[in-house]
């Protein structure tokens, strides 16, 4: 090696934290995350997650990278109650072109984000080079000659000057809170420019008791808005016996937080099926919203001059619209890019640069998919929809029509959202080919969709 990894720093406890925190340990003798919340001692919430209370979906590959990291880890998951439902076998799918046939494609596991969070700090929590300072927010960078050397944080809640810790690596993965705009203009560098799409989505979400003998012959379901329409929403099983329930809407188009609303929303959307399930169903929780879904991108990538030994990660460096489900497994793909970046070469004054132009291409895919889906509407901000994205999404139509009702091709579709595969993929001659010529009848309700 040729230089000194003593101390690598995280900050933020976000799954992107969680993730680089285990893959520093590989390569640094210690690895401290600093966490503004305290983290709980069981499974349950904490402020800085304020979308925990909604659904989450960790698609295969990023399960994948997770398990490689934590061996061990999804067999945790399915102990504690985990339930696993195949896609779209065991999904009632309502996609913009009408009802998908139940192929058997890929599986997901459906956990609440906290029960996740618990068992992977529970798994680092063993590492002994590993040192977490929650209930401690990160005040300033301390730099030297182009050099990022250290950390300064204190106690959340005081105001005292706080303390410095040196370090020879810091990774940001704060999310859309970063202060890394702020500290590089500090440290006299440019504003990077940055890219944001804002489809002004909100959602609400609650968790239900599944009913007692309740078997409609599905464990899932999915109704998604066709545009100009703007509501979807989404029921997945969860541990404890429960459903986690989410409405969305587009443009302003926002569920309401009150039962009365919730209930109506609900009843609105493509199919009813999903306001006869919980209409008679025990809520166990509040109607909680989200509503900070904004495209963003830093391209830190682009920038002539950056501080060495800084690093952005995670929703810090490319944040997507939640709807699409995305961000978790591309910061499990980002993860292993670090742990490859790092072992590649030891010279960790190169390494954000060649780490932040790598990990924009396992954002790329993610990226063209939420944004292409968001530009379908004339109220999304920061940008319209061009001649090439609108040609690209009649096209994206067609595959959506066909995957519906031809395996192959629902399964090629299910590779791109999963992050097994690019979205060129679809543009593959096999794929081209059928769309030219479906000529096949779309299922029009449920009971056409047998597994």
């Amino acid at each position: 090696m040729s230089e000194s990894r003593e101390h690598a720093i995280v900050i933020g406890g976000s799954m992107a934290g969680l993730l680089a925190a285990r893959v520093l340990s590989d390569h640094f003798d210690r690895v401290t995350l600093v966490e503004r919340d305290r983290f709980p001692d069981t499974v349950a919430s904490r402020p800085g997650l304020g979308q925990a209370r909604h659904l989450h979906v960790f698609w295969s590959r990023g399960l994948e990278i997770a398990e490689q990291l934590f061996p061990g880890l999804e067999e945790e998951l399915r102990v504690a109650g985990v339930p696993e439902v195949r896609i779209p076998a065991d999904l009632l799918w309502m996609t913009p072109a009408g009802w998908r046939r139940r192929f058997d494609s890929t599986r997901l596991m459906t956990f609440s984000r906290d029960l996740l969070d618990w068992t992977v700090r529970s798994r680092l929590a063993k590492l002994g080079d590993l040192q977490v300072l929650d209930g401690h927010e990160a005040v300033d960078l301390v730099a030297e000659n182009g050099t990022v050397t250290g950390l300064t944080i204190r106690e959340r809640g005081t105001t005292e000057p706080g303390e410095t810790l040196t370090a020879d690596l810091i990774i940001d993965a704060t999310g859309r809170s970063s202060k890394t705009p702020e500290w590089l203009e500090k440290l006299g560098y440019p504003a990077a420019r940055r890219t944001l799409i804002d489809p002004l989505l909100g959602y609400a979400s609650r968790t239900y008791a599944i009913p007692a003998g309740f078997d409609p012959g599905w464990k899932a379901l999915y109704l998604q808005a066709r545009a100009p329409g703007t509501r979807t929403g989404a029921l997945f099983p969860q541990e404890g016996g429960r459903w986690i329930v989410s409405l969305f809407g587009v443009g302003r188009d926002f569920p309401p937080t009150d039962e009365e609303g919730f209930l109506e929303f609900a009843k609105s959307l493509r199919s009813p099926v999903l306001y006869e399930a919980i209409r008679e169903a025990e809520p166990l929780t509040p109607i909680l919203s989200y509503r900070r879904t904004s495209n963003v991108r830093h391209h830190y990538e682009r920038m002539s001059r950056w501080p060495k030994r800084l690093m952005a990660m995670g929703d810090s460096l490319c944040a997507f619209n939640p709807l699409y489900g995305q961000g978790m497994s591309v910061a499990a793909k980002s993860a292993l890019t670090l742990d490859d970046c790092l072992r590649g070469d030891g010279d960790l004054d190169g390494l954000a640069r060649r780490f932040h132009r790598r990990v924009v291409k396992n954002a790329a895919g993610p990226w063209l998919v939420a944004t292409g889906e968001d530009l379908r509407y004339a109220t999304t901000e920061g940008a319209s929809a061009g001649l090439q994205t609108r040609i690209l999404n009649r096209y994206v139509d067609r595959v959506q029509a066909l995957a519906n009702i031809d395996q192959r091709v629902c399964d090629r579709l299910i590779s791109v959202l999963s992050l097994h595969a690019q979205p060129q993929s679809l543009f593959m001659p096999d794929v081209l080919w059928r769309a030219a010529t479906m000529r096949a009848r779309q299922p029009i309700g449920p009971d056409e969709l047998s597994p």
